[in-house]
């Protein structure tokens, strides 16, 4: 795949990831996953920063409940923005790729929503517009 096109997966995958809210730790392993069978060794790393920094990894913040522990605020997601992106990536990878590796994209961003079993209505949505553009 050609640096655009995984750079745009990689928004996707951001994207998707922070629909619910909060990313996850398997959502981010899986995208980490993705990019070791993708890239090379050198170029991992470079994907992981842009993964943290479209899905906003590291940036979720922190309180303490009334009991001493610590409650994770839920970012909320930016829907409406989320969406443009979404069609604006969907449609520049429509372009670029054949239909059967529009497949395998579709299929990968399954599996990352499988990746913490979290299925939501936003990010069907996401899925819902992902597929109707390809």
């Amino acid at each position: 795949m050609s640096e655009e096109i995984l750079k745009a997966l990689t928004q996707l995958f951001a994207i998707i990831s922070k629909q619910d809210g909060i990313v996850t730790e398997q959502e981010r392993d899986f995208a980490i996953s993705f990019f070791m069978k993708e890239l090379d060794r050198d170029s991992v790393s470079e994907y992981i920063e842009l993964y943290d920094e479209y899905a906003g990894w590291g940036k979720q913040q922190e309180e303490l409940t009334d009991g001493g522990e610590v409650k994770t605020k839920k970012r909320k997601s930016t829907s409406v923005r989320d969406s443009v992106k979404t069609l604006a990536i969907c449609r520049k990878i429509n372009k670029t790729l054949t239909q059967k590796q529009k497949v395998v994209v579709l299929v990968k961003i399954l599996e990352l929503d499988a990746s913490d079993g979290n299925f939501t209505d936003k990010r069907s949505n996401v899925n819902d517009t992902d597929a109707e553009v390809f």
